[in-house]
């Protein structure tokens, strides 16, 4: 695997990570990645220097296609949002016939229950979150250790969409009530003032906390139970697509339909 291929994949993985309801290991998954980057940072000193390389080219791929690319894609996201969401739509769908050739037997009873389990799980949050569920875990409080509490739990619980695949850390964060401060601390680091900054390590501690417990959690249920670990992250995968359909049925759904179909030849190529 070269080093260009892994820039590039880190490129596509960071770009996705902006974009509203998507996961960027969605695109992880598809490309092959996920469990490289799984035991690439839960066994890194195992063979350190072929881990730390795979890491850093991939890091240096997700920071540019998080700066650069991300910025062309959410201007086309808002001139074209029809086109946009279909184009994903179909990336995604053609991703899945891999996920399904890793499970070895996905027409076991037991394996379309856990797919299906898990995709009514995530569609049920997505309805859920629109309606009725809302924690509201509010961080604008006199209380210095409650404020911090909240902070510390957002942060482990934006780390879940940073390490499943088909969760969105910005949905977990809106349907907790913590997006918008979240998002305007990450927005404007110099202009928020030093108690918000000062706050803000705690939700950088519970990310980093709930990364590290994730990794070794995942990486160890890959190990012993991979079947089941692949069925549900198919289920999540399919299940984050309704937040993607457009809303308007007009000329630029049409093209978005052709963008999807091509979406989904080239990931599905990608990943054969």
């Amino acid at each position: 695997m070269s080093f260009i291929y892994i820039i590039l994949c880190g490129l596509l993985i960071g770009s996705f990570m902006v974009m509203p309801g998507v996961s960027g290991l969605v695109i992880a998954v598809i490309l092959g990645l996920y469990e490289k980057i799984i035991s690439s940072a839960t066994n890194l000193f195992k063979d350190f220097k072929n881990n730390f390389l795979f890491l850093l080219f991939l890091g240096i791929g997700v920071l540019i296609g998080c700066i650069w690319v991300s910025n062309i894609l959410i201007l086309f996201y808002e001139k074209y949002e029809s086109i946009t969401k279909l184009l994903f739509i179909g990336l995604i769908l053609g991703g899945t016939p891999y996920l399904i050739k890793q499970i070895n037997k996905p027409q076991k009873t037991k394996n379309i229950l856990i797919i299906l389990f898990t995709l009514l799980g995530s569609l049920s949050l997505f309805v859920l979150s629109k309606s009725i569920l809302s924690f509201n875990l509010n961080v604008k409080t006199d209380n210095y250790l409650l404020s911090s509490i909240c902070l510390f739990l957002s942060g482990f619980i934006y780390s879940i969409g940073k390490v499943i695949p088909g969760i969105s850390s910005s949905f977990l964060l809106m349907i907790i009530g913590m997006y918008e401060y979240v998002l305007s601390v990450i927005a404007h680091p110099i202009t928020v003032g030093l108690a918000d900054i000062k706050n803000f390590i705690w939700f950088i501690l519970g990310l980093f906390l709930g990364v590290i417990i994730l990794l070794k959690t995942i990486n160890n249920l890959l190990d012993k139970h991979h079947d089941i670990m692949y069925c549900i992250i198919t289920g999540f995968v399919i299940g984050s697509l309704p937040i993607l359909i457009p809303n308007n049925l007009d000329f630029n759904f049409m093209i978005g339909i052709l963008f999807g179909v091509l979406g989904f030849i080239f990931t599905y190529k990608m990943s054969k």
